[in-house]
């Protein structure tokens, strides 16, 4: 797992003295400082940010005088320096750090499994890279997770701008951008203690897990794909893929199923093509890879339908991506020694029956139903514009 630490604009123009300063921002230091000791511990990357400008920037047509490079207000802040030679360090003149050579070249270098933005100011350089940061692995279908903790992230104080009251609609806003935000108000009543590794195996393996609650110790066990530390991390960092695969044949669509052997059931159930993402590699790429190996097709066309989700959260912090593939036959199946999966062809008015009389996985299931439910809507409206062409 490779994460990134990012602190925006932690310098003394912002955070001490200056036209743009307030000092209040400081107060999300301990904040900061406990996620750059965290970094170092798991050998993350971090990131600082330094506003820093020539005397006659352009920004400064927009705002005071500021940051100007060389300068004392330039210079990252006092409580932060004793980090510094475990930061990358990367001078900016623009509010959005996103755009400088530096970072666009790091985040191409690396893949990272997530990115947590701290610094300020929330509603405005903070804000900026963040958004440029969602459109960027959206735009390029890269499933790395943006985190923003509420409690190290701040903004300036004055007349109609309300420091704390912005800082909560920009982490809402981000929220519904899909970052993973921790919200000040939202405690969480189960701290974790301690991890202990149970088996050691090679695909999974149980841990028992020592929470402290508001009524004393519990104990649980968790089955997990991941080792220490990224059990205790929470995260929707994409562990498997799920794909409805499709082709149309002389004008009908046919979906491919698998018939598989699940040693846990010592028996055959009915499902769609899966299987785990690798190392460093993206959920649309896995996905592309388990249809050819597992069906032996080319993917023609390949979209995700829905956002990852956990696929047993009593048990397990496994998450997967669902995907639909329009693909054509074009090769053998290239399976693994052990596995056991036939290739069912099923025409798309026989599916609803298959679904409710055979053995089928749960996520599988009802992925399937959701896609035939898409189908018929599509149906339907198509049956409706051609009455519209009638009139």
């Amino acid at each position: 797992m490779k994460n990134l630490l990012v602190i925006i604009d932690m310098v003394n123009g912002f955070a001490q003295d200056g036209a743009l300063a307030d000092k209040n921002i400081k107060r999300i230091v301990p904040s900061i400082i406990e996620k750059i000791k965290q970094a170092k511990t798991y050998g993350d990357l971090i990131v600082a940010f330094r506003d820093c400008h020539d005397e006659n920037d352009e920004e400064f047509k927009f705002y005071p005088k500021h940051c100007v490079k060389g300068s004392w207000e330039s210079e990252i802040i006092d409580e932060l320096k004793p980090y510094m030679n475990d930061f990358i360090i990367i001078d900016k003149n623009t509010t959005n750090g996103f755009n400088t050579k530096e970072f666009e070249a790091l985040v191409k270098r690396f893949s990272f499994d997530n990115i947590e933005v701290t610094g300020c100011c929330s509603d405005i350089c903070v804000r900026d890279f963040t958004h440029s940061l969602i459109k960027y692995f959206t735009q390029n279908k890269i499933d790395t997770i943006v985190k923003i903790d509420e409690q190290a992230i701040d903004t300036f104080n004055g007349q109609g701008h309300e420091a704390d009251k912005i800082n909560r609609e920009v982490a809402m806003e981000f929220e519904s951008l899909g970052v993973v935000v921790n919200f000040k108000n939202e405690k969480n009543k189960n701290k974790f203690i301690k991890a202990e590794k149970i088996t050691d195996n090679k695909f999974l393996n149980l841990y028992k897990a020592t929470f402290q609650a508001e009524n004393g110790q519990k104990i649980y066990e968790i089955v997990t794909r991941r080792e220490l530390p990224e059990i205790i991390e929470p995260t929707l960092k994409v562990d498997a893929v799920n794909i409805i695969p499709y082709q149309f044949v002389d004008g009908k669509m046919f979906v491919y199923l698998i018939k598989e052997f699940r040693e846990p059931l010592n028996d055959y159930i009915f499902s769609i093509p899966a299987g785990l993402v690798e190392k460093g590699e993206a959920s649309v790429d896995s996905a592309t890879r388990e249809v050819e190996e597992e069906i032996g097709a080319r993917v023609k066309t390949i979209q995700r339908v829905e956002t990852p989700a956990y696929t047993s959260a009593g048990m397990s912090d496994e998450s997967i991506d669902f995907y639909e593939a329009e693909v054509s036959l074009a090769h053998d199946q290239h399976l693994d020694k052990f596995e056991d999966i036939k290739v069912v062809p099923v025409e798309l008015d026989k599916l609803e029956y298959i679904l409710n009389s055979r053995k089928f996985g749960a996520q599988g299931k009802l992925q399937l139903r959701a896609f035939l439910q898409r189908q018929k809507i599509k149906e339907l409206e198509k049956k409706l514009k051609d009455l519209e062409d009638e009139k």
